[in-house]
């Protein structure tokens, strides 16, 4: 059973005994380990040994105006560790240079006056837990949701919906690959992860189309053709539930749509193509074209290059597609995608 703690930190002994004891007096606090600290490193080894021990640490409140480290500069020190905990800063002084550097760095949860007002502490330490709570169960239901399509897709990979060894491998790619390219496009790190947990639900729709067609060795007649466009919508349909995340949906129906228009199945163009469509569009060709099927060997990376740089504009979002290619020439480029 792992427990939560507050830490309060202060160079003088009867402030932090005072403060201690005025939280405790509240009911909210009553299952809550509140610990004191002197100095910044006594504050920073105590955060340290309460994380070893698996306890989290939802909150810490210090004083700004400490010898050798003040406030502010441990808050900015521990957020690097404890990025998820509440950091709130006591001072008597104005100090708006260092409470402007810890908001600007998300770093700062609140910034309270000295001598504090006992009701407007209490309700921001209640907020602040509050709040801790609410993204750690959050965050809880993110990794169920995101163990859920893992296994979904897994459990595709392990029967003959997806045919062969490759296009398990190909779906990994693809997360890796739409992630990196997000990522290039300077898309913030929600966004990022999503992707990369949808992005290999993408041909999911294949379960629907018929093996021989799949993997037939050569070129695909019109209606072979037709019949695995239908992947798209058979894809749709079967994600197609309000508690599906609407990005997923989006990657599903748009990634084979064109950015000058003529892909399939809506034929839509430009903006109108969901933006976590557009790159995994990307992502999909690229890896189709550096990896052997059935009907073509494997392109040199340079050759898959050229072939996406002819459709920029064209197949291709333009600034996406400079992103991704921006360090093409690096002889370890696209980093992180095996």
């Amino acid at each position: 059973m792992s427990f939560e703690h507050l830490i309060c930190v202060d160079d003088e002994n009867i402030v932090l005994q005072s403060l201690k004891h005025e939280i405790k007096a509240d009911p909210f606090f009553k299952n809550i380990i509140i610990d004191v600290a002197e100095s910044a490193d006594d504050a920073v080894a105590l955060a340290q040994e309460i994380s070893d021990t698996g306890d989290t640490i939802p909150v810490i409140i210090s004083d700004q105006r400490m010898p050798v480290k003040s406030g502010s500069e441990l808050l900015g020190e521990l957020h690097g560790d404890f990025p998820d905990t509440k950091k709130i800063l006591l001072t008597g002084y104005a100090d708006l240079n260092a409470v402007t550097d810890l908001v600007n760095r998300d770093a700062l949860y609140r910034y309270l006056a000295k001598p504090w007002d006992s009701k407007d502490l209490l309700l921001s330490l209640r907020e602040a837990f509050t709040t801790f709570r609410q993204h750690r169960q959050i965050d809880a239901l993110n990794a169920k949701l995101e163990s859920m399509t893992l296994a979904m897709v897994s459990a595709l990979e392990s029967t003959n919906f997806f045919f062969d060894e490759d296009t398990g491998n190909h779906i990994r790619r693809i997360s890796t690959l739409s992630g990196y390219i997000a990522r290039l496009a300077g898309l913030d790190e929600t966004f990022i992860k999503l992707i990369r947990l949808y992005a290999p639900l993408h041909d999911i729709g294949k379960v629907g189309i018929a093996k021989d067609i799949l993997l037939k060795p050569g070129k695909l007649d019109r209606r072979e053709f037709d019949t695995v466009k239908e992947h798209v919508r058979i894809g749709h349909r079967i994600i197609d539930d309000n508690s599906i995340d609407p990005i997923a949906k989006n990657i599903v129906l748009y990634h084979h749509e064109k950015w000058k228009g003529g892909g399939y199945l809506e034929g839509i163009s430009g903006d109108n193509i969901p933006l976590e469509a557009r790159i995994v569009s990307i992502a999909d060709v690229y890896d189709a074209l550096t990896s052997p099927r059935v009907y073509k060997p494997a392109y040199p990376k340079e050759t898959a290059v050229e072939i996406l740089r002819q459709e920029r504009g064209i197949s291709f979002d333009p600034d996406l597609l400079d992103a991704f290619l921006a360090d093409s020439d690096d002889p370890y480029w696209p980093r992180d995608v095996k």
